[in-house]
This record gives structure tokens, C-alpha cells and sequence, in this order.
């Protein structure tokens, strides 16, 4: 009887210890209280997924250098091209106010004033020497690409100065058809830069007959790739939206949504690492500020591997925001994959019935797993998003 009643106990005594260990591995009961100021640069860096990618175009840390300046004054210079064939019927003001001055404001909203891009117009058609359909060739071509907007360069450079030049933009008569898209060029090979009189510049972007109606924006999506981003809308299937649909310039220029992901404003230095909240294991309740305004948390990693992660933030109707739907935001980056597959990835509305994601956001109650990581909106407020993070070890 004695040594039943001492199997009983000893039985009651494993199960007390099982349900001990359940609670404290229990991602429901273990509550973690770090904010992300207080987390260490070492855990930082678990976050900052590594640029993997080679080339001069690839996401992740450290920013790739040789390209142009992601914050502080980035100056422009414009100039204006025409050809045999397509001679200018508009003034260079009326082609320059297409761009100016949303791509400013635009830059000026998503870097929280890190970058003051300067628009340096030289309002003068510039004649080249070829139709402009040898140029609709040229544009996708590494040296050809380089000769057209170096030819430009050339025939004004006896009357503007480079020397404080970061960027050259060549905008073509929006007429040329033949024209169809506007590329950037970019090298991280001095022996190829463009070339001025006190000048030596590693990037500069075309414009095309798509400017007719990409408007503005354009401008926006070709300097991100000046910066080192790379193209999040995809390269192949039907549905070339499939990745981040209406989210991020560098998917569309069209989109609900086009300010940059949190990620890539990291990136580029216009979030700082006390505004990345880390999270290791466990649980832990973050809130999130809009993305569209300053200060604050900004964005929750999770990482996944040593080259991916799922990342939350908060959209709000904001600024060039104002179409999305508002909530908080999650996607997996993965900085082993280039541009044109996927590099970010919007979920849960990688699901979506709708081409543009747009009911990606998550609101107040919402819950997504992936993998073991639970996320659940638990406040939303007009600036903000209260999600607590749960990880299962």
C-alpha cells in the first residue's frame, strides 16, 4: 500500500515538473519585456541579414559603396535629349516638372529627412547623334547604355559644372516610342564611370516612353537601384506582383503603398538600430510606430537563418501611403535571392484573391503562424500597431 501510494506521488511529482517545463517553454507564458533600445548591437546583428548577392545591385548589410549616397545631400544633375527623329515639341520645363518636385517630397517623406535629393536642371535640348532608336537598343546594353548618357554629358559640359554631381539623369523626348523603358546604369569599375571635367560618376539613369505613365514615381523606383536596391516585382510568371503586390516602389510605382520597406530603409540608414526590434526566442509584446512617420519603433525581425527573415511593421494612410489599407505589415526577406525573385515577400497576402496584395495588412485580433513563429495584432491605434511575437522552441 505504502509503495503504491509512493508510485502515485513520485507520478504526481513528474507531472508537476513536466507542467513546469511547459509553462516557462510555453511561447503563451514566457514574456519577454526587451525594447529595442536596450537590446545589444551584438543581437543587432542577427538581424542584419548579410548582402550575399554579388554585384552592384543586392539587398542586405552593409550597403553596397560605389553607388550613390543614400542620406544627406544627393544632387542630380537633369539634362534633356532629343533626336533626328524625334526633335522636342515641349519645353524642358514642362518635361521637368513630370518629375520635380514629387521624387524630392518623395525621398524627403521616406527618409525622415535623411536625404535632400537636389534636382540641378540644365533646361537646354541637347541634339544626339542617332535616331532615337538606335538609343531604344542602347538602353539594354552595359557600354552602350554607358555611351548614351555619356554622349549627353559631353555636350553640356563645357557649359555646367559636374564637380558636385551624384547622379546624372538624361531625360529622352517622352515621344520616342522607340525609347520604351528608362534603366539605370551603374558600375563599380572606375574605368567606366561617366565622365565630366572634375567629375567621375558611377551611376546614371535614362528616362523612356514609359514615363508617359509611370509619371514621377519612376524617377523614385530608378534611384533606389542608384542606391544598390534591387527589383522586387517578379521577372517571370503572369503575375508580376506576386511577391510584394502594391507594397514598396522598388515592386511598383503603381502601388496603394509605395513607400520603402522598413528593411531597406535600414539599409540605406534612414532607420537607425535602436528603432529594429530583434527578437530571439520566446514571446514579447512590441509596438510598433507607423512606418510613415518618424521616431519610434519601426520594424519587428525574426530571423529565420542566416540569410532570411520575417519582419513586421506598421502602414498607415500617410503621405504617398494614403491608399493602403492600414495594419501591420509582415514579410520574409531573404537576402540570398536577387532581384526579380522574390527578395521580399508580403504574407499573409502571398495568399491574397487580389493581384496587389492589398488586404495583406493584419488588424486588431489577426493571427499568422509561419513556420513556428506566431504574430497577433493585439491594439491598433492611428500611428501604431501593439503585435505580440511568440516563437516555439
Amino acid at each position: 500500500m505504502k509503495s503504491d501510494i509512493k508510485k502515485i506521488s513520485i507520478n504526481k511529482l513528474m507531472i508537476y515538473l513536466i507542467l513546469i517545463v511547459i509553462y516557462f517553454s510555453s511561447c503563451a507564458n514566457v514574456n519577454k519585456s526587451n525594447l529595442a533600445e536596450e537590446q545589444s548591437q551584438i543581437e543587432k546583428q542577427n538581424c542584419k541579414l548579410p548582402r550575399v548577392v554579388d554585384g552592384a545591385i543586392a539587398l542586405g548589410f552593409p550597403k553596397v559603396e560605389g553607388l550613390a549616397p543614400s542620406t544627406g545631400k544627393v544632387t542630380m544633375t537633369v539634362l534633356f535629349a532629343d533626336f533626328d527623329d524625334f526633335p522636342s515639341s515641349t519645353s524642358t520645363d514642362s518635361l521637368f516638372s513630370v518629375i520635380n518636385p514629387i521624387a524630392p517630397e518623395f525621398f524627403k517623406e521616406v527618409s525622415y529627412g535623411r536625404i535632400e535629393l537636389n534636382l540641378v536642371p540644365y533646361h537646354k535640348w541637347l541634339r544626339l547623334s542617332r535616331p532615337s532608336t538606335y538609343y531604344g537598343t542602347a538602353i539594354y546594353e552595359f557600354e552602350p547604355h554607358r555611351d548614351f548618357i555619356q554622349e549627353a554629358v559631353d555636350l553640356a559640359k563645357d557649359e555646367i559644372d559636374f564637380g558636385d554631381t551624384d547622379i546624372v539623369l538624361v531625360m529622352s523626348n517622352p515621344k520616342a516610342k522607340a525609347i520604351a523603358v528608362g534603366p539605370v546604369f551603374k558600375t563599380l569599375d572606375p574605368n567606366w564611370h561617366i565622365k565630366a571635367p572634375g567629375a567621375n560618376m558611377s551611376v546614371g539613369i535614362t528616362s523612356g516612353y514609359d514615363l508617359n505613365y509611370w509619371g514621377g514615381l519612376w524617377l523614385a523606383h530608378e534611384i533606389g537601384h542608384t542606391f544598390g536596391l534591387p527589383d522586387l516585382y517578379d521577372f517571370e510568371g503572369e503575375n508580376f506582383l506576386k511577391s510584394v503586390g502594391t507594397y514598396g516602389i522598388m515592386g511598383t510605382q503603381a502601388g496603394n503603398a509605395p513607400g520603402h520597406f522598413a528593411f531597406e530603409r535600414w539599409v540605406l540608414g534612414w532607420i537607425d538600430d535602436d528603432q529594429i526590434y530583434c527578437h530571439e526566442n520566446g514571446e514579447a509584446t512590441i509596438k510598433l510606430e507607423a512606418i510613415e512617420n518618424p521616431g519610434g519603433i519601426k520594424a519587428a525581425v525574426i530571423p529565420i537563418d542566416s540569410t532570411s527573415a520575417l519582419m513586421i511593421e506598421s502602414r498607415r494612410k500617410i503621405g504617398f501611403d494614403i491608399k493602403t489599407k492600414e495594419g501591420a505589415l509582415v514579410y520574409l526577406v531573404n537576402t540570398a535571392l536577387p532581384g526579380g525573385s522574390g527578395p521580399i515577400k508580403v504574407r499573409p497576402g502571398f495568399e491574397s484573391e487580389y493581384e496587389f496584395l492589398q488586404d495583406a495588412p493584419l488588424v486588431k485580433g489577426d493571427i499568422y503562424t509561419f513556420q513556428d513563429i506566431t504574430i497577433e495584432v493585439m491594439e491598433s491605434s492611428p500611428k501604431s500597431d501593439l503585435v505580440k511575437i511568440c516563437t516555439e522552441n
